[in-house]
């Protein structure tokens, strides 16, 4: 076995770049490869993708995988596990470290169960000392907090929620060894004939900053006349809690909880929201989280990094106002 410490790299939505979260797990796999002496290496799968591996280069990989075939043009869990399993089988890594979007969730599953490895889903931290690699991984809406240790099977197969470390410095002009592999003799059962995205749709999970609008507001005009609006203030997008989406305000995609999307932004903001549980569950590894609420025992203040007790139907026209004279 080699100690490799291994990243799965996606390629970014709307650019041609590595992904937000392959930049992150590049750093912290960059930590965790210094510390324990080993080198840090990019798997990159797909068609067409040589540059992506030299992107990872530039953010700390010493080494690149790179399957490059025509089966890899699109995602499936039958091509992209075989590729990567056989990579695994080869070079034998200690570590995989991949994202926890619903597509590597799938992936990475499917990649322990094919190699019979421990995998950790949606972790928010990984060490690794003496040899013993352990994940963190919050649960119960974030009340309870599970430290899952791996057995001697190798690789430890993460996958780690975005925005759980702190993205990779791009090093202009940096290189590494790249190793080209063919792609291997795996029966891919599924074809992907067509990729269309959803008209209207909204990508929260992805959002730097996400403002939410809770039953606080007092009537749906409320929450379309300051939560857009206010979103849009401040570059961001706009969710909001189960309450008003069972109420009909907006529809079920804004929805942020346990019961809709879990999000990790760099800023979220609770506007007229009391917090219950399943809301917490949803947000609450937000790195800075900015709390509205006239009620000053609500629950959503336990978890705020900074708190506004006050009527948001007040407060939120007068700081929409404000951060478009200071943008402009």
């Amino acid at each position: 076995m080699s100690n490799e410490i291994w990243v799965l790299i996606e390629k970014a939505r709307n650019a041609e770049n590595i992904a937000a979260i392959s930049r992150e797990l590049l750093g912290k796999g960059r930590q965790l490869a210094d510390a324990a002496g080993a080198p840090l290496a990019a798997v990159v799968l797909g068609s067409g993708v040589g540059a992506l591996a030299e992107r990872a280069f530039a953010y700390g990989a010493d080494k690149a995988y790179v399957v490059d075939d025509a089966a890899l043009a699109q995602y499936t869990t039958d091509g992209f596990v075989g590729a990567a399993a056989a990579l695994a089988q080869k070079y034998a890594p200690q570590l995989f470290l991949t994202g926890a979007s619903f597509q590597m969730r799938d992936f990475s599953a499917a990649l322990a169960a094919e190699l019979g490895v421990g995998l950790a889903a949606d972790a928010t931290n990984v060490t690794l000392e003496g040899g013993q690699i352990s994940a963190v991984r919050p649960s119960h809406g974030g009340n309870v907090i599970n430290t899952l240790q791996f057995g001697a099977a190798r690789p430890a197969a993460v996958s780690a929620r975005k925005q759980s470390f702190a993205e990779a410095a791009e090093q202009a002009g940096r290189s590494g060894e790249l190793v080209n592999e063919a792609m291997p003799g795996v029966e891919i059962r599924t074809k992907v004939t067509n990729v269309a995205p959803k008209q209207g749709a909204v990508n929260l999970a992805d959002a730097a900053v996400i403002v939410s609008g809770g039953r606080g507001l007092g009537s749906p005009e409320n929450y379309f006349k300051l939560i857009p609006p206010l979103a849009e203030a401040v570059g961001g997008a706009y969710g909001a809690s189960r309450a008003v989406v069972d109420a009909g305000w907006v529809p079920y995609e804004h929805q942020v909880g346990q019961t809709g999307k879990t999000v990790s932004p760099k800023l979220y903001m609770a506007c007229g929201i009391s917090g219950a549980i399943q809301h917490l569950a949803g947000m609450r590894t937000s790195r800075t989280i900015v709390a509205i609420n006239k009620d000053a025992d609500a629950p959503i203040f336990r978890v705020a990094s900074y708190g506004v007790v006050g009527d948001v139907n007040e407060i939120l026209p007068l700081l929409i106002s404000e951060i478009k004279q200071r943008s402009h």
